[in-house]
Parts: C-alpha cells; sequence; structure tokens
C-alpha cells in the first residue's frame, strides 16, 4: 500500500496542477475563461475553419496585477449616505479601470460581497484575483473620512493602508490618491494619461455630485430604475450643465429606455446621442460617452464600422470597462469576426464574472454564431446566478429551439414571461415556438395579444415579425419588419446574424431590406 500511495501521489500532483482541480468544485471557478489560449478547447465547437475556444475550461492567461475593490462599508450614522459610500467604490474600480497595466474587478461582481463575512482568500479566487481593497466610509457634516486597506487575498497581508478625513469636496482627491497608491503598491505603470485622467475632477459642485451618486445607484437596477436614475442626472446638471459624467448618465439612460423598448427609437435615441455628444464635448477622454455613442452608431443608425471606432477608442481609455468589450463583441459578429467578437465578450466576463449580463451576453454571441450547444451552457451559468433574469431565459430558449428541441424551448420562454411580467419579446417567441411545433391556435392567440399592446402603447414592430414567422406567413413577417425599418427599430441591425430570420433570406424583398439597413450577406452565405 505504501509503494502504491507513492508511486500514486506525485501523479495525482500532476493532474491536479495541469486541470485545477479543486474539491469543492467540479469546474473552474467563477471568473475563469479562455480569451487568449495559444491552442483551442479540445472539443470546442468548431466554426467555420476555426475553433471557438470553451469559456468552461483553462484560465485566462493574464499576468498583469490583479485587484478587486469590496463595497466600502457605511459607518456614518444615516443609513441614507449607503449610495454615497457605494458611489466611492465604484469611483475607485473606475479609477483602478484606466490603468492598462492592471486587471481590475467591474462593480457588478463585487455587490455581489457586499456586507459578506466571506474569506478574503475565497472572495478571491472566486474574482480571479490576488489582491482586495477594502475600507470605510463616514460622512460627518461637511466631512468625509475614509479609510483603505491592499490585502494579499491568498496571505491576509497588509501591502498598503491609508485614512483620510477631508471636506466632501475633497473626495475626488481621495478617490485618486487611493487609486494610485493601490496601483503603485502593485507596481502597475500609469502612463500620462491615465494619470491625468484619474486625477481630472469632474465637477466643482459637490451636490451635483450627490445627485449623480443618486442617478448612479438607481440606473444600476434596471427596469423602473432607469426612470429615476435619469431625473437625479437631470438634476444634477441643474447644478452644474457642465458636468460631462451626468451627460452620460442621461446618454446611457435614454439607450437603455430606446434597447428595451421603454420608448420608441426615435424619440429616445436622438436624446442618447445629444447628451453623448455633449459629454465628449466636455471631456474627450469619458469612455463611458464614447461607449454610448457605439451603442447608438451601431443600433440606431446601424453604422457598424463607426460603431467599432466608438467602442475601441473607449476600452483604449479604460480597458477595464466590461460594457465596451461586450458591446463590441456584438458588433464584432454582426460584422462576421467571430472570433475577435468570442474574445471581447470573454474579457468582459474576465472582468465581471458575476454579472448574469455579461455572462448572458456571451450566449446571445454564440447563437449569433450559430455555436448553440455552447450557447445553452453558458446561458445554464447565467441562469445559475440569477434564475428571474428574462433575458437568460429568452436566449435559452433561442438556442434549444434553434437545435430543434421545440418543447424546451417553449418553457423557457414561458418561465421568461412569467418572469419578466408578460414582456412583448418573451411573448412573442413563446408564439413563435407555438407556430413552429404546429400549435397554430395559441400562436394566433399570443399574436392577437400583441396585436392589441400595439394599439395601447409601444410595441416593437421587430417583435410583431416573430410569430408570423413560426406560423411560415413570410409575407405578414416582411410587413412586420418593413414598419420596423420605418421605426428604426434597434433590432434591424441584426438582419444579417439572426437565425430567427433565416426562412427569409431567399425573399428577394428581405435582401433589399437588408441594402436599405446597410448590411450585405455574408461572403458564402449564412454565418
Amino acid at each position: 500500500v505504501v509503494v502504491v500511495i507513492a508511486i500514486g501521489f506525485p501523479i495525482a500532483l500532476v493532474l491536479a496542477w495541469a486541470y485545477e482541480v479543486r474539491p469543492e468544485e467540479s469546474g473552474p471557478a467563477v471568473g475563469e475563461s479562455a480569451a487568449d489560449q495559444d491552442s483551442p478547447d479540445p472539443g470546442a465547437p468548431v466554426h467555420g475553419d476555426h475553433t471557438v475556444p470553451s469559456v468552461w475550461s483553462s484560465a485566462f492567461q493574464d499576468s498583469r496585477p490583479s485587484v478587486a475593490v469590496l463595497p466600502f462599508a457605511n459607518i456614518s450614522t444615516d443609513p441614507e449616505n449607503e449610495y454615497f459610500s457605494d458611489g466611492i467604490t465604484l469611483d475607485i474600480i473606475n479609477h483602478l479601470a484606466k490603468i492598462t497595466d492592471l486587471k481590475v474587478i467591474s462593480r457588478t461582481s463585487i455587490m455581489r460581497f457586499k456586507g459578506t463575512d466571506r474569506p478574503l482568500r475565497r472572495i478571491g479566487e472566486e474574482l480571479g484575483v490576488a489582491t482586495i481593497v477594502e475600507g470605510e466610509v463616514q460622512r460627518v457634516g461637511d466631512r468625509v473620512r475614509v479609510s483603505a486597506q491592499l490585502v494579499d487575498a491568498r496571505t491576509d497581508e497588509h501591502l498598503w493602508a491609508d485614512q483620510y478625513d477631508r471636506e466632501l469636496l475633497d473626495v475626488f482627491t481621495v478617490q485618486s490618491d487611493v487609486a494610485q497608491r493601490v496601483a503603485a503598491a502593485l507596481t502597475a505603470t500609469l502612463t500620462p494619461g491615465e494619470k491625468e485622467r484619474i486625477e481630472r475632477i469632474p465637477t466643482g459642485n459637490f451636490e451635483a455630485y450627490r445627485l449623480y451618486l443618486k442617478g448612479r445607484h438607481f440606473w444600476e437596477q434596471r427596469g423602473k430604475g432607469i426612470m429615476k436614475g435619469l431625473e437625479y442626472f437631470r438634476r444634477a446638471l441643474e447644478v452644474d450643465p457642465d458636468f460631462a459624467l451626468a451627460h452620460g448618465g442621461v446618454a446611457d439612460c435614454y439607450s437603455l429606455l430606446g434597447f428595451y423598448g421603454y420608448f420608441p427609437p426615435t424619440e429616445a435615441m436622438p436624446k442618447a446621442r445629444a447628451a453623448a455628444l455633449r459629454a465628449l464635448e466636455i471631456d474627450e477622454g469619458l469612455a463611458e460617452a464614447h461607449s454610448s455613442l457605439g451603442f447608438i452608431r451601431q443600433l440606431y443608425d446601424w453604422d457598424l464600422a463607426a460603431a467599432e471606432g466608438d467602442y475601441r477608442r473607449a476600452i483604449e481609455l479604460n480597458p477595464g470597462y466590461p460594457p465596451a468589450h461586450y458591446w463590441l463583441a456584438s458588433d464584432l459578429v454582426l460584422l462576421g469576426r467571430v472570433d475577435e467578437a468570442i474574445h471581447h465578450d470573454r474579457r468582459a466576463i474576465e472582468l465581471d464574472p458575476l454579472s448574469v449580463f455579461t455572462n448572458t451576453h456571451l450566449g446571445w454571441m454564440l447563437i449569433g454564431a450559430r455555436d448553440y450547444e455552447w450557447a445553452r451552457k453558458q446561458l445554464g451559468r447565467a441562469l445559475e446566478m440569477d434564475p428571474n433574469f428574462p433575458p437568460a431565459h429568452w436566449l435559452q430558449g433561442l438556442a434549444h429551439a434553434h437545435d430543434g428541441m421545440l418543447n424546451e424551448a417553449s418553457a423557457f420562454f414561458e418561465e421568461g414571461v412569467g418572469v419578466s411580467g408578460s414582456d412583448p419579446l418573451l411573448v412573442a417567441c413563446l408564439g413563435w415556438a407555438h407556430g413552429l411545433s404546429g400549435r397554430e391556435g395559441k400562436a394566433r392567440d399570443l399574436l392577437s395579444k400583441l396585436k392589441e399592446w400595439r394599439e395601447e402603447r409601444y410595441v416593437r414592430a421587430f417583435t410583431l415579425a416573430l410569430v408570423p414567422l413560426g406560423l411560415g406567413d413570410l409575407g405578414e413577417a416582411m410587413e412586420w419588419l418593413e414598419k420596423a425599418y420605418e421605426e428604426r427599430d434597434m433590432e434591424m441591425a441584426l438582419l444579417r446574424v439572426d437565425p430567427i430570420l433565416d426562412p427569409l433570406r431567399a425573399d428577394p424583398r428581405f435582401s433589399a431590406l437588408m441594402e436599405r439597413v446597410g448590411l450585405v450577406p455574408f461572403p458564402g452565405g449564412e454565418r
């Protein structure tokens, strides 16, 4: 027995090293990805003449120092100051994310650890980082006290710590100093441009900053929070009309209101564009505004080349900003550059590993690349994070339907209808699946309901095209797509890649519509 153990022990060590075996989990730790692998994963789906790397294996090979900033604790007596401590956390993250030499985890993932007593070592493993910043914020009258410390997550060793007691408006200097001291402790080099952007004071009015933080607090909640966030961003601009971040917040709100169908795109997107351009007029180095402008150009102007330039400028200014990476990914898929798209989506997951939206977005890209099996695995992971996230149910339904699993697809669509409060897109997809399954009566009932809703409020014309597609009524589907074109429906940017539209690709009317949108079929046919 001793001899067998002696022989087996080194073999076990080698296998554990090679496959990163962990006793508490059967797969890679949350936050691991394979975007920069030199060789493709064995068994990964083949797409054309290349292999799409699996998101389930091999850690992203990033040699940069890595850090996560946990939510700073609010130790003020007033619980209303919670948004203020969260805002300081967000700004420190944003400063650090601008440093190319650092890998910085985004806000969405770190907020999952707010108030947690989980050991730092475990948090570091889940986020894929070696170091963690912790801190406390106390607002007393017109002063703010901030304490911060940088800790090695593996050893609990303190690498740097400091305390600040300043006037409220000096909070910008505190945030900048914390970011630069953390970078210095991690031996990260700042370029002159990065240093200038980190040290820039966004507003000289604390009340405007307070209102801006309130706006971001509500905007992060999505749904009805978007309108509440818009209200606070506008109030911030009443106090300081030259506050670039608040203009960027307005752009983000209107962009999402148009994207999610709360407002017609022709109403929301011009306002989003005006706000983004005003933000960049004040501060050309604002990555968030460049990303917002790219979003508008991609999904409203249907100008994919211009959008790519905007997203790349945003990443140049802030390499750690996940939205710029995943929206660039969606633009690249529309351009037919699938490898690059998967790379940027996986980069976004590396930066924001616990974000259900970021993980869902990769599933969307895999559907666009027609890798349905891997899309289902990725979307299953997203639903484990949040079983009540409607977009994940929607996309999981599509990934099943496109592989012929219509009963399973209908089940996901029905669940999505339930958790979304009968979102028209999910209702339409359920009708589409019923039509494909031969349940014509149910499909037509849902189509009638969608048409009634459209009489009462804004419902995308593109959405109304889906049920006729399931029923095989290509003429009615084309009529709705023509209306979607007239309304500048943001889904029209997807005409070239959306598999749900495949029955129309041989129709000359569809080809003419794609030309008017500014799209041409991929060389060699579908992708």
